[in-house]
């Protein structure tokens, strides 16, 4: 079985990686038609405050019309922006969802494997389009498909991860060249894969960077952020579904398949109580054919143990490996200061900010990079 075959039973792309095969849907069919009304005017409702009135007023539809899977993630996407904003979109929270939104989005989500709750796989890896429908997808051919809030700010927020997981696919590719050259014992193709991985992620590093050029940090954490987060209080009420609340987390770059998958190949261990209990919670908000890719990984990863055995005779792997662990440290590095620029230097009280996904932000970032750090051979 070629690595093309391979990937693509866990649903990765060879030159897009996570995300799809094929370009986003950009409208469902007509029965849907009400959805994508208020999907194009989502923004305008909220200035005008009339969000919450137009979504409770959406017909009720027959979520059998949707056979394919594109049509699906394209509901998924439009559930996620109803949602959020519904939930957010005014002073105070919303306590319960309304019957037309929850009843739609708890079965979209049960057939999608995922949580009802707007996270990376839809708001990233489903809501792009190329401006040069023949261009690369690169972030100067990138549109996003909807927004919430609206402004270019909150787009160039969604793109940069989209242009990330684009540029990470050749990591993927060199990723699985390592796994099977170490099984091979072949130590030189080991090490020219390593050095393609470092080169991925160093290009990863130099799209993060490129946030503050389209993306205010003020607008980002009082215009964006509020519309990404998780419920709040006890949960809310997925009215016609159930009448308990339930309590779900919000965005995270944590749901990004990507570094999990390069932390896994490379036999990055993260255990820590700051660090695993989420990352793994974080998975059950990726496609369950993502998460499996992940699983799997961790499960069967020759190249570190590989590296460790054969660091005596071909130092120059160990040192093609070490440059690896170096890169996604810095690029933790680059994240978490980022992440201080962001939300901490934003947030009511610094020492606590938590980021969207819930989790105690500095604390998480600080835990994953020294686990990051620690994963280096040396001599």
């Amino acid at each position: 079985m070629s690595i093309a075959e391979e990937l693509a039973r866990y649903e990765v792309d060879p030159g897009r990686g996570f995300l799809p095969s094929c370009d986003p849907l950009a409208r469902l069919p007509a029965a849907f038609d009400a959805w994508e009304a208020v999907a194009s005017q989502v923004s305008e409702l909220l200035l005008a405050g009339r969000l919450r009135e137009a979504l409770e007023q959406l017909p009720e539809v027959d979520l059998d019309v949707l056979g394919r899977r594109d049509e699906l993630e394209r509901a998924m996407l439009l559930l996620c922006i109803f949602g959020n904003a519904y939930v957010w979109g005014a002073e105070e929270p919303a306590g319960a969802l309304p019957r037309a939104v929850a009843v739609p989005w708890c079965e979209v989500a049960d057939k999608l494997g995922r949580p009802p709750i707007i996270a990376h796989a839809s708001i990233v890896l489903r809501n792009w389009r190329r401006i040069d429908p023949e261009g690369p997808l690169t972030l100067d051919n990138l549109a996003t498909l909807q927004t919430m809030g609206g402004g270019g700010d909150e787009q160039w927020f969604y793109l940069i991860p989209a242009a990330m997981e684009a540029r990470g696919a050749e990591g993927l590719i060199a990723m699985m060249q390592a796994r099977n050259a170490a099984e091979a014992g072949h130590a030189g193709d080991v090490t020219v894969a390593l050095d393609t991985i470092h080169t991925v992620v160093g290009a990863l590093t130099e799209i993060l960077s490129r946030t503050p050029e389209k993306c205010d940090p003020y607008i980002f954490y009082h215009r964006v952020r509020p519309f990404l987060a998780g419920w709040p209080g006890d949960g809310i009420i997925y009215k016609g579904v159930s009448d308990e609340p339930r309590k779900l987390a919000g965005g995270s770059a944590a749901q990004s398949s990507l570094f999990q998958a390069l932390d896994a190949g490379l036999g990055i261990v993260h255990e820590h109580d700051d660090s695993r209990p989420f990352l793994l919670a974080m998975r059950a908000h990726m496609p369950p054919a993502h998460r499996r890719f992940i699983e799997d990984l961790e499960h069967h990863t020759p190249i570190r143990a590989f590296v460790l055995d054969q660091r005596g005779s071909h130092p120059r792997l160990r040192d093609s490996y070490d440059a690896c662990i170096a890169a996604l440290d810095h690029f933790r590095k680059v994240h978490f200061e980022l992440a201080i620029r962001y939300i901490t230097k934003h947030a009511p009280d610094p020492a606590v900010a938590r980021g969207t996904g819930g989790t105690e932000l500095a604390r998480f970032l600080r835990t994953t990079r020294k686990e990051t750090q620690a994963g280096r051979i040396g001599d």
